[in-house]
């Protein structure tokens, strides 16, 4: 028997191709959706463990450099504090070795020494010296070191409390001599006390070691002169008469130096 296919060929195909469906790849949208949400899951989470693991790794090292710099800062503190406790000290030592320093000064005056000169300037004289006199004044007068240092705290608003000043001691010396001048006339008399200073501004002197000094050695040139008056001791005529020698600042430092800062004491 003969059959006759009254569909389309079109039809036809398409009948033979849905046949064929259950043999083929089926394709399901709602899966790859999932499978893209659980790779964007991830992918999310890998990077918040990233950036958690960074954030800590970060924060650790922060407290370790925290943890060094308050290290360091105590230390620091600690120095400080230190520092301060030694600059006291060192100031009482620099105050104490200035003191030191100036018992021995560079120009010192051995007395000892310019009254044996006295005895000797008058030995060919009619003089008779009567009385002695040594004064003394100390002048304190602050080191440039001291005065360069506060001024360098004072500047640099350093810490802590300004240094105290450093002061050295200055002595300024005068010897008074007052002496009778015998002669057969007043003329005489004054020829005599004229050449009593005379000789002690001209005189030298060899000490045992060879070295040859003068009176006016660490002494000012210049007399200050006491009044003058005729007297009678032992039933004799004599003239009263005295003068002042002043000697140079005695410091440490050398006499150059130190006339200016102890020029504002008084001399006798």
């Amino acid at each position: 028997m003969i059959k006759i296919n009254l569909l389309p060929r079109e039809a036809g195909k398409k009948a033979a191709g849905a046949a064929a469906g259950p043999s083929g790849i089926h394709f399901n949208p709602m899966l790859v959706f999932t499978a893209l949400l659980a790779l964007l899951y991830v992918g999310a989470a890998g990077a918040f463990f990233w950036a958690y693991s960074a954030g800590s790794q970060a924060n650790r090292a922060y407290q370790e450099v925290k943890n060094r710099k308050d290290k360091k800062q105590k230390e620091v503190e600690r120095r400080k504090k230190e520092l301060l406790e030694k600059s006291a000290e060192l100031e009482d030592i620099e105050r104490r070795y200035e003191v030191a320093r100036a018992l021995s000064p560079e120009n010192r005056i051995y007395w000892s020494e310019k009254l044996n000169m006295l005895a000797l300037a008058r030995r060919d004289l009619a003089v008779y010296i009567t009385k002695l006199t040594l004064s003394e004044k100390v002048d304190e007068v602050e080191t440039p070191e001291s005065v360069k240092r506060r001024q360098e705290h004072r500047d640099k608003k350093l810490p802590g409390p300004e240094p105290a000043p450093v002061k050295r001691p200055i002595i300024n010396q005068s010897l008074t001599i007052e002496a009778i001048a015998y002669g057969r006339d007043a003329q005489e008399k004054l020829n005599n006390v004229v050449a009593f200073q005379n000789a002690l501004k001209n005189l030298k002197w060899r000490r045992e070691n060879g070295t040859i000094v003068r009176f006016l050695d660490g002494m000012n040139p210049e007399f200050g002169q006491l009044p003058q008056k005729v007297a009678t001791v032992g039933g004799v005529e004599v003239m009263r008469f005295g003068f002042t020698v002043n000697a140079e600042p005695q410091t440490d430092r050398r006499p150059a130096a130190a006339n200016a800062p102890a020029s504002g004491g008084t001399k006798k």
